[in-house]
């Protein structure tokens, strides 16, 4: 799976980051063991534009020294910008990657934007999954093998199967 610069290997289980000089980023590789915790680096802030002078010029001219006075309070727009988006990734011995998808002023409804929250939220997920499998979040199989011995047991009590195929199922499902 690639997500931007940054390269996951399920099978071996290796991650790796590509280098960026324009992002000042060094390559790196780790397992996804070495993965202790990510930080998220989200600094944003929010853009003014208001162009008083513009609009208190066309004011005046259109309605006088009233006009100038309203046109120079009025309008402007305000948006939400971000100037770094991205992860600090901690790893096993001791040290810290920066890798960042957005490190310059950003407004968050650009299609650039956009695109980089995207790529900021699929990183994420792929990190919370490799923290969840590397936990070892504990399946029910133990459990769904009872369940399913119980299953046949019942078609062996209902004489659907025979005492040789429930325990030849029995025998496959406990891995004897």
């Amino acid at each position: 799976m690639i997500i931007e610069d940054f390269y996951f290997d399920d099978i071996h289980k290796k991650a790796f980051i590509k280098k960026s000089i324009l992002k000042n980023r060094e390559q790196c590789v780790f397992n996804y063991n070495d993965l202790i915790s990510y930080t998220p680096i989200f600094e944003g802030s929010k853009i003014k534009k208001h162009h008083g002078i513009t609009r208190a010029v066309v004011g005046g001219v259109l309605a006088g020294p009233i006009g100038a006075l309203v046109g120079a309070g009025t309008g402007g727009k305000e948006f939400e910008s971000v100037k770094q988006l991205g992860v600090m990734v901690h790893l096993a011995d001791n040290s810290s990657v920066k890798y960042l998808i957005i490190n310059s002023e950003t407004k968050l409804d650009s299609i650039v934007g956009r695109a980089s929250m995207d790529i900021y939220n699929k990183l994420v997920a792929k990190l919370e999954w490799i923290l969840k499998e590397k936990e070892g979040v504990p399946t029910n199989t133990s459990e769904s093998q009872a369940d399913e011995i119980r299953k046949y047991k019942e078609l062996l009590d209902d004489g659907i199967i025979t005492e040789e195929e429930f325990n030849k199922k029995k025998q496959e499902l406990l891995d004897l």
